[in-house]
């Protein structure tokens, strides 16, 4: 029988006196199997017990602020495994936000003051710790196969955290999608350690993050309603993007009030319409420094900023670079 849990679940950071916190132990005998893996969840399992393999320790560079853990468990039936959000480690840790996707068996999610849920194949609960939840093995399950993936970036966390409040704590999942080559990616970097330096663990860290808001916009919204109002807002902002759309001006033509507007296009897309409106200007610019060879100040006023600074002050937040050296690295005109 193969087993599924790593013996090393190492946080992917080079600190060797300070290992990862161990689940916790069962008094069970090793040799009960683990549940069997729906046939479209098997070519997963294989994927991640292959990257589980092999195990190295984090290069020198790394740092806590990047680290991570994933891993794939299997807890069989009659196993003690349960975890309180409150009370995973020590006062003190730095928190993460965790996901935990079920690949066989049965689990229970339990958020604080409500009736638990039954994670079954394909089904992934999404939390911040510390935080009131609790996950365990019910005595009722056959066994319960998942993997998970924990992360302490702060921004990942932040991101994290709206997106929760925004579409529930737990989602379904197809075995083929994004996010399970996003998790499977993670896992395999956990025990791997195969990223060229720490801009490509950040570059994957952020596609896990934008692949669960997809999945999570994409769940909440089978008819693709986010997508056609994000289009025609930004439609709206680019017809004429030397005038600044206001958000009251919106709100009107939708025969809203400005705080209903605001709260729908929010709800709808996990971002407020200034924010918005302000990265659909912002990648009109982009478009504009890598494809033209307009002055700063042309493309400033083409997409309604009021000068070359505030165009300048505006593209730094979100492209954490100037225009100029955006367009000396990404400009594709020769």
């Amino acid at each position: 029988m193969l087993e599924l849990r790593c013996k090393h679940q190492g946080l992917f950071v080079n600190r060797p006196k300070s290992p990862a916190p161990t689940r916790q132990q069962s008094s069970e005998p090793r040799s009960v199997a683990p549940p069997a893996v729906p046939a479209e969840w098997k070519p997963c399992v294989g994927q991640l017990i292959k990257a589980s393999r092999t195990f190295d320790f984090g290069p020198p560079w790394w740092s806590p602020q990047l680290g991570f853990f994933g891993t794939l468990e299997a807890r069989p039936a009659g196993n003690n495994y349960r975890w309180d959000g409150l009370e995973r480690f020590a006062k003190g840790d730095p928190p993460f936000f965790l996901c935990q996707l079920t690949l066989a068996g049965l689990g229970h999610f339990e958020p604080h003051g409500e009736p638990p849920q039954q994670m079954t194949p394909g089904s992934a609960f999404f939390v911040t710790i510390p935080s009131r939840h609790h996950y365990y093995l019910p005595a009722s399950s056959p066994g319960w196969t998942f993997c998970w993936v924990a992360i302490y970036h702060p921004y990942v966390i932040e991101r994290a955290k709206k997106r929760i409040a925004l579409s529930g704590p737990t989602l379904q999942i197809k075995p083929v999608s994004g996010f399970v080559a996003s998790v499977t990616r993670l896992v395999r970097g956990t025990f791997r350690k195969d990223f060229r330096d720490r801009l490509e663990v950040e570059l994957a860290l952020f596609e896990f993050v934008l692949a669960y808001e997809r999945l999570a916009l994409h769940s909440g919204d089978p008819a693709g309603e986010s997508e056609r109002l994000l289009d025609d807002v930004g439609r709206r902002v680019l017809a004429d993007a030397k005038r600044p759309v206001k958000v009251g001006a919106l709100a009107a033509e939708y025969g809203m009030s400005r705080s209903h507007f605001s709260h729908f296009f929010r709800t709808r897309t996990a971002l407020t319409p200034a924010r918005f409106i302000a990265e659909t200007r912002i990648r009109e610019a982009a478009r504009l420094l890598v494809e033209t060879r307009l002055p700063l100040k042309q493309i400033a006023d083409a997409c309604g900023f009021a000068n070359v600074n505030h165009f300048s002050k505006m593209f730094r937040r979100f492209h954490h670079r100037s225009p100029g050296s955006f367009r000396r690295w990404e400009g594709r005109v020769p």
